[in-house]
């Protein structure tokens, strides 16, 4: 393959820090947890990741059905193993926090089952390895 058929990179800054850029040139920093962190850990990264993805299926299928929504905030929690290595995520727990005038609930139920089960591509890389539960509350 030749560099420019890669999709993404990632480049040694200082320390622990590296720079990742996709072919669009937006830039994430990547950081350990250990000292100054001066980005998020790549573990953190995938829990991000996995957010953002099931957050934009929402947001599209909520619209699809014409449901107000005005906010969403995705929070996420994960177990990973205290021994051995790698240290994969083995349990992952997705609540979604929704506000919205009249959101109706079998839509975000339908949302959230859609995204979780069939749409989301990093829930579906992080599935094999990890347990992944979700709950949501609209406020």
């Amino acid at each position: 393959m030749s560099e420019s058929s890669w999709l993404a990179e990632v480049s040694w800054a200082e320390g622990n820090v590296f720079l990742g850029t996709d072919l669009s040139g937006h830039t994430v920093v990547y950081d350990s947890a250990e000292g100054v962190q001066k980005g998020i850990g790549p573990m953190r990264a995938l829990l991000t990741s996995l957010g953002a993805c099931t957050g934009m299926d929402i947001v599209a299928i909520l619209k699809k059905r014409k449901q107000n929504l005005k906010s969403l905030k995705i929070l996420l929690s994960g177990g990973r193993p205290e021994h051995g290595l790698p240290k994969p995520w083995t349990s992952i727990h997705i609540k979604y926090v929704l506000s919205g005038d009249s959101l109706e609930t079998k839509f975000v139920e339908e949302a959230i089952r859609d995204s979780t089960d069939k749409f989301c591509s990093v829930g579906a890389t992080l599935a094999p390895t990890a347990k992944i539960t979700h709950s949501y509350e609209i406020v």
